[in-house]
């Protein structure tokens, strides 16, 4: 399953998003110190599956008929042919399973201006 882990400049509903900037630091972060771990919805690892891949675009694109912008962090997971990971496959095919969610800590601080 190849597809993105952040957009840069994406905002989710509480108004949250990340810079090209944060978005690549956090992918090297990944790739330095946890590269290939997976878990399920941030509560179960799993061993049946592992990214293989995890990079930066360099360029605005299309993958699998979807526009991608140039800073989108990118990963590419493997799935095992076990059981386990047959589980997996299917809540991927089934839609419950749908993307990547990457997991950290964020510290938030309020900037008084002057």
């Amino acid at each position: 399953m190849l597809g993105p882990v952040l957009v840069p400049n994406r905002f989710d509903r509480h108004n949250d998003g990340m810079t090209a900037n944060e978005v690549e630091a956090a992918c090297h972060y990944y790739n330095s110190n946890h590269f290939g771990s997976c878990d399920i919805n941030h509560v179960l690892d799993v061993t049946c599956a592992k990214i293989v891949e995890s990079y930066i675009l360099e360029i605005d694109c299309t993958i699998n008929s979807q526009e991608l912008t140039a800073g989108t962090w990118m990963a590419k997971v493997q799935i095992d042919n076990t059981n386990a990971g047959d589980v997996i496959w299917n809540a991927l095919v089934e839609g419950d399973l749908n993307g990547y969610s990457p997991e950290g800590m964020v510290s938030e601080h309020q900037i008084k201006e002057d």
